[in-house]
């Protein structure tokens, strides 16, 4: 990799044994020299995953005032990436944190976030999500679908709606491709996604979370201007062990296991992080797709700039 290339980490909740939760300016002034030192990252969004929302609007407090108030050393801090709550599917995620589409609790979190949230996941097929889409659209926030598993219809009226991405597509409830008597069929919005020249999708990329083949063919299919490659980087990233414990949004330990280059919850094959960081992201894309180094750079670095306002 040219060491002149900086990336962004567009989907990213935490590094170096931190997680984007631990709202404490030293947490984020290390996590910001690793990017910049081991990723080649000047600039990052914090994700926050699903959590009760009095917690979710200290984070955005938290962001607001540390962007207000000075740069971090290493990478800067651009905005926040909310994962939730609005989700049906967990994933890594606590079943209990996850909650229905409101107009009040979205106009809580814009009001908290305003001009720093610069992307909100929501599952489309929650009662109540298609005014949520809406209000968050037209608050100029990107809405992306994500945890979910919907009709291909369902997710044209959250297309309709405001819905402009997916959330790490590929590893949500997109649904199977199927083959009956030679017919090729997915009961899910699969192939809407990949047809579908209005979505942009974003991709974790470290060569676990999806096969390095799919993640090829995806790119052929939306082209330059419609895919985000991710990390998804979680607090493992960076650091050494093979049994991790780290506190769930409300605090309670929770176990984990590293291995074949990723975070998994314990005595499970459930994969619930990544370790990578940006630049093996761009290295893993040229070696993937075949990509040149300019279409790598500008899917880990120039396309999400642009979808966040970045530049």
């Amino acid at each position: 990799m040219k060491s002149d290339r900086t990336f962004f980490e567009y989907h990213f909740h935490g590094c170096i044994g931190h997680k984007t939760t631990e709202l404490n300016r030293r947490a984020y002034e290390e996590m910001s020299l690793f990017l910049k030192e081991h990723g080649h990252t000047d600039a990052f969004l914090a994700g926050f995953s699903a959590a009760p929302i009095a917690n979710l609007i200290e984070c955005l407090e938290f962001c607001r005032e540390l962007m207000e108030t000075g740069n971090l050393p290493g990478a800067r801090l651009a905005g926040v990436y909310l994962e939730g709550p609005f989700v049906r599917i967990a994933g890594g995620m606590t079943d209990s944190l996850l909650s229905q589409p409101s107009m009040k609790l979205a106009r809580q979190l814009a009001d908290a976030g305003r001009g720093i949230i610069k992307n909100v996941t929501i599952a489309p097929e929650l009662p109540g999500a298609l005014p949520v889409i809406e209000y968050f659209a037209s608050e100029g926030i990107r809405v992306s679908a994500g945890h979910f598993s919907c009709s291909g219809d369902v997710l044209s009226q959250a297309i309709n709606a405001g819905i402009t991405g997916i959330t790490h597509f590929c590893n949500n409830g997109e649904g199977a491709l199927q083959n009956e008597n030679g017919l090729y069929f997915t009961e899910g919005p699969f192939l809407d996604i990949l047809a579908d020249d209005r979505l942009t999708v974003e991709m974790i990329c470290d060569g676990v979370h999806v096969d390095p083949r799919l993640v090829k063919a995806v790119w052929r299919v939306k082209g330059r201007e419609r895919f985000i490659a991710i990390t998804d980087g979680c607090a493992a990233t960076g650091i050494p062990g093979e049994r991790l414990v780290f506190p769930d949004p409300i605090g309670t330990p929770m176990e984990f296991d590293v291995r074949n280059g990723a975070l998994y919850i314990a005595d499970t094959d459930k994969l619930t992080g990544s370790l990578a960081t940006m630049s093996r992201v761009y290295d893993n894309l040229i070696r993937f797709c075949g990509m040149s180094e300019e279409d790598a750079e500008y899917a880990c670095s120039v396309l999400p700039r642009k979808c966040t306002g970045a530049i």
